[in-house]
Order: structure tokens, then C-alpha cells, then sequence
């Protein structure tokens, strides 16, 4: 009886080690230091019409400029004055020069009676303005001359009075009135820290860039700023840029990125019309898997009289290397695990898994159970299999992105227009649940504005 227990208990205890044998080890799951950020740069011209801002401008500017109508706010007088004719706009250094031709229509009191006048006048301002580090615009207009076209003259029942005193009055008071007004609409038409504000909270939301490869972009800034304007002839130029931290997913989208708050203005004192985008692309171990099933799954490997058929692929990270789970049925059943290092292959434009091999607690028990294996070509086909190409996603990506620069409208009168002039692979990393390929795009953007509304 005693005799029984113990063989009893011998054989399962070597049945159990038999278990604990039938499978290598799982490699560990570990990351280390992932990918280097890097900041890319978009510089981003921008070139104003000066002919299409005074057509904005005289749509905007219309009818009646300036009104008075309380005879008892010491002058004595009632004023209203209009837009005879269209503003006409100029530049000088960090001025804007215009015209503005007023018509205008006066009621003086005498104190016995009141009397009306009618006359043209035409005033010569200038715009100077500053941008503050939080994006607001500020403006001082003055008024450079005047030009008398017609001079009012009271009626007085059949008589016409000249009355150069009151033309002189009506100037003196509609200065101040006039320059604050055209002031206030440059400012309300150059609402330039609600135009940032609102671009750079849409640069956080990702851009689904291909739904055929479920591909996403988000720009993620950290810092914008721009160059003085330079004015000449009829043209008002300068640059904006924005440094930023792209990433581009491909096989999921992103997650909702919080928009920071928006920075200070930053100025320089010149910049390009290029821009250098680094791109942390990120290709989701589901998607790897993919297409890693799409080339291994159902392939057979033989060896003798005996082999396996692949059944599923699985893949992970262990440091700066990628472990592939090979699950097999057939000779032998269960997983083996290949470990290597994820490279870029320029001249096939695909990432390749460089020095695939059996991980070493996989070949100590390929050694001693299933040493037929190691000498199948299993290996070495995987290793040709375990490209994912990215030849189809960079092809749709610089496509799309080519496509959107052709003629992107901001709004009705603002354009940006570009070039994607190349798209490069740098390296790769792997990161908890995504292989990470840096890119590189270089190209060039201008933003074209007819006219502000």
C-alpha cells in the first residue's frame, strides 16, 4: 500500500514537472527609455493684399462715420457725417495711410434759431499699431491733413453764409471722434487674439488624415509666435510659426489631448517659409499584429515527419526589443518566443525585425523537447514576414497632406496653401502599447488674406 502511495505520488510529481515544461517561459514585458522628442518648427508666411483690405475695409466702413446729435454738449451743433466715396489705402514703414472722403451735414444753433449747413470734406489719417505679448492688437490713429472739397455754407432762407469759424469747429470736433471709431473697427476687424486663440485650440483636436488606414494626426503646440509685419507697395507680409509636438497614429485614434492655454507672443526677427515637421508615428501593436497574421497565420513548417502550423502571433516589448509570441499547433503545441530589433529599412521603406532569434529560454527548452524546431526554417521565414510595411501609409499620408495644402480656406478670405516636398522614416522605438516611428516632413505653407470680415 505504501509502495503504491509513493509511485503514486512520483508519477505525479514527475507529471507535474512535465507541465511545468511543456511551455517555455514568457519573456518579461519591459520598457525602457522611449523616443526623443523632438520640436518641430512650421513657419507659416503671411501675406496680406492691401487692395483686398481697403475693399474689406469700405465694407465695413459705410454710410454714416460719425454722429452728433445733442446740440447741448457745448458746441452748439449737431454733425453727421458719411463715407462719400471709397477709402483708399497706403503703406509707409509701420504705417497704414488713408483717405476717407466725408460728406457732411450740419445744424448750428443761434440761440434765436437754427440753422443747417451741407459740406465735403476729406481727411488724411494715419494708423500706427502694436501687438501686445497676449495677442491683442493696439492702435493710435491720427489725422495727418485736411482738404476742404466744399466748404459749408449756412441757409438762411434765400442767403448763404460763408462760415469758416464753424467748418474748423466741425474738424476740431470730429478728430477725436473719427479716429477712435476707425480704432475700435480695426480692432474688432483685426480680432487678432480670438483668431490665435481659436487656431491654436484646433490644433489639439486630431485630424483623421486616412480612413482607409484609420490614420490621425495631432499637431499639439506648445508656442507661437510671428515676425514683424514689413509693408511695401501694396503688400503686407510677415510670418507666423508654431513649435510643436506632432504625432501621427495609425490603427486607433488618439485620445483627447487638454489644449494648454495660450501662450505669450513670441517675437523674432525672421523666419523662413518652410517647415520641418518631426512626426512620432505610432503604429499600435494590434496593428502590427495585423499584419503580421496577414503574412504567418496558417503557414506550415515541417521538419522530417513532423510540423506546425502558426496559429497566432502576438507582440510586445522587452527593453529596446519587440518579442514575437508564435503560437503553433501540430508536432508540438504551444508558444515560442522570438526576440529582435525593430530597424528602418530605407530601400524597402518598411520596418524590419533585424536579428530575429529564438529567446534564450525558448531555445533551452527547444534544446531539450522540440530540437527539430531549431532546425526548421520557421525562423527565418518569420524573420522575412515580420516586415510592417509602411509604404501604403506613408503613400496615403503624404497624399492626404498634399492634398489639404493645395488650397486649405481658413475662412472665406484667408488661404494657406503648401508643398509636402518629402516624408522620411528616422528610427523606431517601442513604447507600452505601440511601435513608435519617428518621420520627417519638410515642405512649404504660405496664408494668403484677401481681405479681414
Amino acid at each position: 500500500m505504501k509502495i503504491n502511495l509513493i509511485l503514486f505520488a512520483l508519477a505525479l510529481a514527475l507529471s507535474l514537472s512535465a507541465c511545468k515544461t511543456r511551455q517555455p517561459i514568457r519573456p518579461a514585458e519591459e520598457y525602457g527609455a522611449l523616443f526623443e522628442e523632438r520640436v518641430s518648427v512650421i513657419n507659416i508666411p503671411v501675406d496680406v493684399n492691401l487692395r483686398e483690405l481697403e475693399r474689406s475695409l469700405n465694407r465695413q466702413l459705410n454710410g454714416v462715420i460719425y454722429e452728433d446729435q445733442n446740440l447741448n454738449d457745448g458746441d452748439n451743433m449737431r454733425i453727421r457725417a458719411e463715407k462719400r466715396q471709397d477709402i483708399r489705402l497706403g503703406v509707409d514703414s509701420q504705417l497704414i495711410k488713408y483717405r476717407v472722403p466725408l460728406s457732411l451735414w450740419i445744424q448750428y444753433d443761434l440761440g434765436i434759431s437754427k440753422v443747417e449747413a451741407d459740406g465735403e470734406l476729406s481727411i488724411d489719417f494715419k494708423t500706427a499699431f502694436a501687438i501686445t505679448e497676449d495677442w491683442n492688437i493696439i492702435t493710435v490713429t491720427e489725422v495727418v491733413r485736411h482738404d476742404w472739397l466744399k466748404k459749408p455754407r449756412l441757409r438762411m432762407g434765400v442767403v448763404n453764409l460763408p462760415i469758416g469759424f464753424i467748418a474748423d469747429l466741425v474738424l476740431e470736433n470730429s478728430k477725436k471722434a473719427l479716429t477712435r471709431n476707425i480704432d475700435k473697427l480695426v480692432q474688432e476687424q483685426f480680432a487678432l487674439r480670438e483668431m490665435v486663440s481659436e487656431a491654436w485650440g484646433k490644433m489639439y483636436e486630431p485630424l483623421l488624415v486616412s480612413e482607409t488606414y484609420n490614420t490621425w494626426l495631432a499637431v499639439n503646440p506648445q508656442a507661437i509666435g510671428m515676425t514683424p509685419l514689413d509693408m511695401k507697395g501694396d503688400r503686407i507680409r510677415g510670418t507666423i510659426f508654431v513649435e510643436s509636438l506632432p504625432r501621427v497614429f495609425i490603427g486607433r485614434a488618439p485620445d483627447k489631448i487638454r489644449p494648454l492655454p495660450l501662450p505669450p507672443l513670441q517675437l523674432r526677427r525672421e523666419a523662413g517659409d518652410d517647415f520641418t515637421i518631426y512626426l512620432n508615428t505610432e503604429i499600435s501593436y494590434g496593428e502590427a499584429e495585423r499584419i503580421a497574421k496577414g503574412q504567418l497565420v496558417g503557414e506550415t513548417f515541417s521538419q522530417g515527419k513532423r510540423s506546425v502550423r502558426v496559429e497566432d502571433i502576438e507582440l510586445y516589448g522587452q527593453g529596446n526589443k519587440i518579442v514575437v509570441n508564435t503560437a503553433l499547433s501540430g508536432s508540438y503545441n504551444g508558444s515560442i518566443y522570438l526576440v529582435g530589433q525593430p530597424v528602418y529599412n530605407f530601400n524597402k521603406n518598411s520596418i524590419e525585425i533585424e536579428k530575429l532569434d529564438y529567446e534564450l529560454s525558448t531555445r533551452n527548452f527547444l534544446l531539450k523537447s522540440a530540437g527539430w524546431l531549431l532546425k526548421s526554417t520557421m525562423k527565418n521565414k518569420i524573420e522575412e514576414n515580420m516586415n510592417f510595411l509602411m509604404d501604403y501609409n506613408l503613400r496615403e499620408m503624404q497624399g492626404q497632406f498634399q492634398e489639404q495644402l493645395q488650397e486649405y480656406k481658413i475662412t472665406e478670405d484667408i488661404t494657406l496653401k503648401g508643398e509636402l516636398e518629402q516624408l522620411a522614416i528616422q528610427n523606431a522605438y517601442l513604447a507600452p502599447e505601440s511601435i513608435i516611428i519617428s518621420l520627417a516632413l519638410n515642405g512649404r505653407l504660405n496664408i494668403n488674406v484677401k481681405g479681414i470680415n
